[in-house]
């Protein structure tokens, strides 16, 4: 990911404030800069190459259509880095699984064979069922007079039942990411959508069964349309969307980092806060300045090295402990120097 994703800081001076935090031993400043992050992902730049491996549930043809359909949209997609379908499949063939049951694990194990940074692996559950109606309609006719002296044209209103079943399908989909390297679930989605399709009969039936029925199999065309509709939810969940992020600097050590963070001069305060912590590796204040300047930079793994450096140095920070929260789970774990 590149500086490209973020734009220039909003307003730094009018939006800054300053206070004093308890646990904190200076004061900090609070700045606010526009990030691209993707609702199941997280922050963009880290997540590195997708692998999906399908959808599980009972519906085996159903799981295949919204595979195919959802894996074509990941490698079509120019924001993000996919896997084709296909070396995938290949790869999972390799390992004893009855289909349509890819566990988690399984997922993980696949996803590394084939160099994969993120696996997805989701559920599809569906309900399909079927109810039968009739409806009243009129049509105009016409009719013709008959009989001695007559030969008058008339239209009448003629009504006629009209049968049709309607089908309704509602899905379930709960898509799972998986970071390869650490095991760790990053993301979880759930999402739910339902739609009717109405098929007009030529004859009424006799005696049809009152109410919704279940049924095993709909309309090929309400199918798609449901499957297409929920691969079009899945890739919003996935594609980074423009937000606003508030970070906190500390003022501490050298402030001549602050001011260029302040003045837009990114790179600036880059270089001082990276002399700052060579000279002191356990520089709290400076880890946690220069991870805010690598994130504002785009350099979000250099970022997570920082911020993990500073909790490290000073536990107890209540600056860093925010940034840490707001950052992301990727940047809670270990220990970086």
């Amino acid at each position: 990911m590149t500086a490209s994703y973020y734009r220039t800081v909003l307003s730094l001076l009018a939006a800054a404030t300053l206070s004093h935090l308890p646990g904190c031993a200076a004061s900090s400043l609070s700045v606010r800069f526009d990030v691209y992050r993707s609702p199941l992902l997280g922050l963009p730049g880290g997540e590195g190459t997708i692998a999906l491996l399908g959808f599980n549930g009972t519906d085996l043809a159903l799981n295949n259509l919204a595979g195919f359909l959802f894996a074509r949209a990941l490698v079509s997609d120019s924001t993000l880095s996919a896997i084709e379908m296909r070396p995938v499949l290949r790869t999972l063939s390799r390992h004893p699984h009855d289909a349509g049951q890819v566990s988690d694990s399984l997922a993980l194990l696949v996803g590394r064979e084939i160099n994969a940074d993120i696996t997805l692996v989701g559920d599809l559950e569906r309900t399909y069922t079927e109810e039968y109606g009739e409806v009243k309609v009129f049509r105009e006719e016409e009719a013709i007079g008959v009989g001695p002296g007559r030969s008058d044209v008339r239209f009448l209103n003629k009504s006629y039942i009209l049968p049709h079943i309607d089908q309704t399908a509602v899905m379930t989909v709960t898509l799972r990411a998986y970071k390869v390297g650490s095991n760790e679930l990053i993301g979880r989605y759930s999402i739910t959508e339902s739609e009717s399709y109405r098929t007009v009969l030529p004859d009424p039936v006799e005696s049809p069964p009152e109410g919704a029925v279940s049924v095993e199999i709909v309309s090929p065309v309400l199918a798609e349309v449901l499957s297409r509709r929920i691969v079009d939810r899945l890739m919003a969940a996935l594609v980074p969307e423009q937000v606003q992020v508030t970070r906190r600097l500390v003022f501490a050590g050298d402030r001549r980092a602050v001011s260029a963070a302040i003045e837009g001069h990114w790179s600036r305060a880059v270089a001082i806060w990276e002399g700052v912590v060579d000279a002191d590796p356990n520089d709290a204040a400076a880890w946690n300045n220069l991870a805010v300047a690598y994130e504002r930079s785009g350099r979000l793994s250099d970022a997570a090295d920082a911020y993990r450096s500073a909790l490290s140095s000073d536990p107890g920070d209540r600056t860093i402990q925010f940034n840490i929260r707001a950052f992301g789970p990727s940047a809670a774990g270990g220990t970086a120097r």
